[in-house]
């Protein structure tokens, strides 16, 4: 059966379905840790600093593990809204590139590493309020971004102008011409934030920073040969969305 087109095909609906119902097990798994943290394991652990403030970081985990795993299934939910005819397996952006992978490996061995060895740098005040709110925020902009552009919106850059792709100026994209950009800058900063990662938060903002500044003009030169008498002056009036770029 797993042979078959229908799960080996990025198009294919059961490779589609085994990833959303991946995802669905996942953020599950991490809402029965977050209940069973707060519920069970912090108050078995009241008399014992060490273990209690490990617990308190494995509840920041488990709200990470499920932003990320809704993150991935709105990428999908929207394309599925916006672009029936392009939905796929790649719509979850689960495959987005090996160093997406590798970051977020990364990501995990420091987090784990540093709850063992030194819980305590995971639980300063603020860690946790503000990547919460970083990555609410990214997510909105995300989300807006998608909704607001419609058909209009891809997760690849278009190389050839569609009859039907439109400026969008309006809604989101009224004061930010990349609020999709925007919206995942401060998602990724913020997870790691959330997660109480000095060196992870660093290294994302530094490479995702990189990554727009090579992208966004040559996306922009694309935009302007599509809307050569529009995109000027929607330029000059806008911010990218990024900071410094």
């Amino acid at each position: 059966m797993l042979r078959s087109d229908a799960f080996r095909s990025d198009r294919g609906l059961g490779k589609v379905a085994l990833a959303a119902f991946g995802l669905g097990v996942f953020m599950t798994l991490h809402v029965s840790l977050l209940l069973y943290t707060e519920f069970v394991a912090l108050s078995g652990s009241a008399g014992d600093a060490t273990a209690s403030a490990r617990w308190r970081c494995v509840e920041q985990w488990s709200l990470y593990a499920l932003a990320l795993g809704f993150f991935h299934l709105m990428e999908f939910m929207l394309t599925a809204a916006y672009r029936p005819a392009n939905v796929s397996y790649e719509s979850f952006l689960l495959n987005h590139s090996q160093e997406y992978h590798l970051a977020v490996l990364f990501s995990c061995v420091e987090f784990w590493l540093e709850l063992y060895f030194v819980p305590s740098w995971k639980l300063h005040a603020l860690v946790r309020p503000v990547g919460i709110a970083l990555v609410v925020v990214g997510q909105y902009f995300r989300i807006s971004a998608m909704s607001t552009a419609a058909s209009n919106f891809s997760h690849r850059i278009e190389y050839l102008k569609r009859k039907e792709h439109k400026l969008v100026t309006h809604g989101v994209y009224r004061f930010i011409r990349h609020p999709s950009y925007l919206g995942w800058f401060w998602w990724i900063v913020g997870s790691q934030i959330l997660l109480g990662n000095p060196l992870c938060a660093v290294g994302y903002s530094l490479v995702a920073w990189s990554f727009f500044h090579d992208r966004i003009p040559y996306e922009e030169q694309l935009l302007l040969a599509f809307f050569p008498d529009e995109y000027p002056a929607y330029k000059a009036r806008t911010i990218s969305g990024i900071p410094f770029v």
